[in-house]
């Protein structure tokens, strides 16, 4: 197997955590421009978008690492600092490093293993986001990249979601991946008045970000092995659901 520092897989946080003692794995602080941990590796050097953490969630810490700190490693990965990729559904190992850059011999881009919901992955967004958000997303596909429209249609009239943004892959793709997320959200961000949304929905470009990365796979018919996920005491739907009530008592995403 090939060496373990072929891979670097950072764990995204936004706090001091016990990051896990598996070689090749590298903790970084995303929004570190409004953040005081001690994690050495910090998303407000170099190039960077630091400060819209709060609107980009986990995004700031993978620009940082896309525009700053690909050299030198074949594939990159993200995981989270309380969810990682596990060997087996017993959550027993977390993936070795190693292992990705095996895997990544044999496939495109490790992924998680996807949610199935029972609702479309339209109607889940509509329940607890702003769906208008989601349609000038796909104007703007339409607009800058229309080859990847019917995967965007594909994908919300389904079921299944690889979430989280955590992947592996090549650092060219990558950069490729990065290049044309960041052009649909950039033009997203000057599009959509995010004003008035609660902190819940404020992060809205990180929502954005998991489904455009399920378009980008599926449009490149890209070679998938997933690995599953698994985050003690994971509390994300009790925020999704305080946001849904929010949006029925108010209207909006307050």
């Amino acid at each position: 197997m090939p060496g373990q520092a072929n891979t670097r897989v950072y764990i995204v946080a936004h706090k001091d955590f016990d990051a896990p003692a598996e070689p090749g794995y590298v903790p970084i602080l995303a929004g570190a421009v409004h953040n005081h941990a001690s994690i050495a590796v910090r998303d407000d050097t170099g190039e960077n978008i630091s400060a819209k953490n709060p609107q980009f969630c986990e995004l700031t810490a993978q620009y940082w690492v896309w525009r700053n700190a690909c050299a030198g490693y074949a594939n990159v990965g993200f995981v989270h600092y309380r969810r990682y990729f596990y060997t087996d559904a017993r959550k027993s190992r977390i993936v070795p490093a190693a292992q990705f850059t095996h895997d990544l011999t044999e496939v495109d881009v490790v992924m998680p293993e996807p949610w199935i919901l029972t609702k479309t992955i339209r109607a889940q967004f509509a329940q607890f986001h702003n769906i208008d958000d989601l349609n000038t997303v796909r104007a703007i596909l339409q607009e800058k990249h229309p080859e990847y429209v019917p995967a965007f249609d594909e994908l919300l009239d389904g079921h299944a979601l690889y979430s989280y943004n955590m992947f592996v892959m090549d650092t060219s793709r990558f950069a490729a991946y990065m290049e044309w997320l960041f052009d649909i959200l950039d033009e997203a961000e000057r599009r959509i008045d995010t004003t008035g949304y609660d902190a819940y929905n404020q992060r809205l470009f990180g929502f954005l970000a998991e489904r455009l990365l399920n378009v980008w796979v599926r449009t490149r018919k890209l070679r998938v092995k997933t690995y599953p996920v698994y985050k003690p005491d994971d509390v994300w739907w009790k925020e999704a659901l305080r946001a849904q009530t929010k949006k029925l008592l108010y209207g909006r995403h307050r």
